[in-house]
């Protein structure tokens, strides 16, 4: 086959640098909306971003809420970016949260309600230091309790796809030099390849991306790290996301 390297067609629908390190992303399982948590040890902060991936907007960009290094992203339901904070700084067990919008303001916070997940009907709370432990419904919009003692409510669909180890042979790949399995997947007849290079005791993680027999994508998201990074990319609402150039920059592309 002839993979055509010459042109590359895959262009990002979002782009954003953090001075940072981005710890976490989270997306709306309805809403085209990316929310992205960065963490600056050396200045002990915490900032949360969210944007439209579709149409790559920002919303809002690196807001910090008080105590900011004691809280980090949960979810994001309806629009609302949900924060959690710790039951202490030895734990990783949550407790609290904080809602905050698509303007980047905090519109309600509660210092003993605990997410547990996300339903069709609201959030899925409940109070860590309430035995037997009981379940709530909460509007994300407001924070009031819409149910009290809830049971069996199924949590949101999503429909994420992360790529699975790929065994089968593919003269697209380098035939030398790859350390560690190689992830794929494919969606919307494109198959998406991410793997690592070895070479002088360092290693450099490549995303492939292929569409028939055209490569459309074919970047570095790492060069020059000492050890393997077990995340590569995931899928969803076709858009693929993944975190490249030092932990430091999102970038989603429409697939």
């Amino acid at each position: 086959m002839d993979y055509s390297r010459t042109k590359y067609t895959l262009k990002p629908s979002l782009r954003q640098k953090f001075e940072g390190i981005i710890w976490k992303i989270e997306t709306d399982d309805k809403l085209n909306i990316v929310a992205v948590e960065v963490r600056d040890a050396d200045k002990h902060i915490a900032a949360f971003s969210a944007f439209d991936y579709a149409s790559g907007k920002t919303l809002f960009k690196d807001i910090t809420v008080a105590d900011s290094w004691n809280w980090g992203l949960d979810r994001v339901s309806d629009g609302i970016v949900l924060l959690h904070g710790y039951m202490s700084e030895q734990t990783p067990e949550h407790k609290g949260m904080i809602a905050i919008n698509g303007e980047g303001k905090t519109i309600w916070q509660h210092f003993n309600k605990t997410l547990h997940d996300v339903s069709p009907s609201g959030l899925i709370t409940f109070n860590p230091s309430v035995q037997p432990l009981t379940f709530e419904l909460t509007s994300s919009a407001d924070g009031s309790t819409l149910q009290y003692g809830i049971e069996k409510l199924a949590p949101v669909s999503r429909d994420i796809i992360l790529p699975d180890i790929n065994t089968r042979h593919t003269d697209i790949l380098p035939q030398n030099n790859i350390a560690g399995p190689v992830l794929s997947c494919a969606l919307n007849g494109k198959t998406f390849f991410s793997f690592h290079l070895h070479q002088d005791n360092l290693f450099s993680q490549k995303l492939i991306i292929t569409e028939g027999d055209k490569v459309i994508l074919d970047e570095f998201l790492e060069r020059d790290i000492q050890k393997i990074n077990p995340e590569a990319f995931f899928i969803q609402h076709n858009h693929l996301f993944c975190i490249r150039n030092k932990k430091q920059e999102f970038v989603s592309y429409l697939v």
